[in-house]
């Protein structure tokens, strides 16, 4: 794939990122984007950090990084210094990284992209989420008290206690208001989030997460079931959804793809319930092969979320969801057309949902399913992503020059 213009040439990228110990979407996504670019004939070099370094480095240390990194910050200077860049794209900075590099991208006049993958800027724990709740207490404020009152970072008080200090210093220094040129976001309910929480609504650009090379369209004869595939945690509704087969007589088998702290627990409800099924954590691409086996989806989160890239991997493959309605995921969703939406917290809406998907004839199931792979098509393939990205890219490195300009 290569959308180079005739008059455009390719850009030369730093993208930085922050490991974390256990990979996830957000690690997926820094991937799927750095491969995306060099596939379109962009020139992109890493600057990664691994939250492995953590064990050797200790907790004090570690929480002085969190907050402001010199080391970060120095090995990212000498990396722009010796790169001739346009920009430096921020994937995640937490914990070793921080902020701090910001400033050296502006030092070296390069423009600065920041992803916001989740919410940590705003809350302690990134999610907007407290047992099992949206909590938006944080929400604005320069220092989140109640993040630290809460234990909010995994129950940690001294851990929770350096988040609302890293976002309290930075809030105070204005560091993302002086030096992230766009911050980029997957959904709408995102980026009225950050607006909210007092991020230039301006700078904040709208691009979907890049979803990886997919054999569009799934299987040429899908099987008349459902399929969950992500994380098993309570925040994604996977207790709610195995009780809608448990408790609600659901006959339509389900296959569930991942792992995560609920599996045991998980298992052991839906051992007494032949068509649950359980596969364990598969490779993106054989995930997206089950799925493309799948006449429904069903992702229902109980938090915003960030986005919803199981939904373009169900759209990419022809398959309907079922999602939440106030979440990212289901902002992706049009009702009656590529899916089906319920309300968050409720395992007889979920129930219901599927019973009425599945009670459809086969025929109108499978327009559903097509619908949601024109939409995929129209909005979310690896073309458009590459534009919006690039797009993106220039704006900011044009603002960067006419401020240089104009300083000069």
């Amino acid at each position: 794939m290569n959308s180079l213009g005739e008059d455009e040439r390719p850009l030369r990228v730093l993208m930085v990122h922050n490991h974390y110990l256990v990979r996830g979407g957000e690690d997926e996504s820094f991937a799927a984007e750095t491969e995306l670019l060099r596939a379109g004939g962009h020139e992109v070099e890493t600057y990664v950090r691994d939250n492995e370094e953590i064990a050797t480095r200790g907790r004090l240390r570690t929480a002085v990084d969190t907050i402001w990194s010199g080391r970060s910050q120095r090995e990212v200077s000498a990396l722009l210094g010796k790169g001739n860049f346009d920009v430096m794209h921020v994937q995640n900075s937490f914990p070793l990284i921080s902020p701090a590099i910001y400033g050296a991208g502006r030092a070296a006049g390069v423009a600065v992209v920041q992803t916001l993958r989740n919410y940590r800027p705003l809350c302690a724990s990134g999610l907007l989420m407290r047992e099992g709740e949206i909590c938006e207490k944080c929400l604005g404020r320069g220092v989140g008290w109640a993040g630290v009152r809460h234990r909010c970072y995994r129950g940690s008080l001294p851990g929770s206690a350096v988040v609302v200090a890293m976002n309290a210093w930075h809030h105070m220094r204005a560091t993302y208001l002086r030096d992230v040129d766009r911050f980029i976001v997957a959904s709408e309910l995102v980026r009225l989030k950050f607006v909210e929480g007092g991020f230039p609504e301006e700078r904040i650009c709208l691009k979907p997460n890049v979803v990886p090379p997919l054999p569009e369209g799934g299987a040429e004869k899908r099987e008349r079931r459902a399929i969950y595939v992500g994380r098993l945690s309570a925040d994604k509704g996977v207790e709610l959804m195995v009780e809608a087969w448990v408790h609600h007589g659901l006959e339509i088998p389900l296959e569930i793809v991942g792992s995560g702290p609920l599996e045991a627990k998980l298992r052991e409800k839906a051992h007494a319930t032949p068509t649950i099924s359980f596969s364990g954590r598969l490779p993106v691409e054989e995930a997206c092969r089950a799925i493309g086996r799948s006449e429904l989806l069903l992702l229902p989160t109980q938090w915003y979320e960030t986005f919803g890239r199981t939904v373009l991997e169900a759209y990419a493959m022809g398959t309907a969801v079922l999602s939440s309605r106030g979440t990212a995921p289901g902002d992706l969703v049009r009702e009656g057309e590529t899916g089906f939406l319920v309300n968050r917290g409720d395992a007889g809406e979920i129930a219901t949902g599927v019973r009425g998907f599945f009670e459809l004839p086969s025929h109108e199931r499978r327009r559903m399913g097509e619908r949601a792979l024109a939409e995929y098509r129209d909005h979310y393939s690896r073309e458009k992503n590459l534009e919006l990205l690039t797009g993106i890219y220039r704006d900011a490195a044009a603002e960067v020059l006419a401020r240089s300009t104009r300083q000069s």
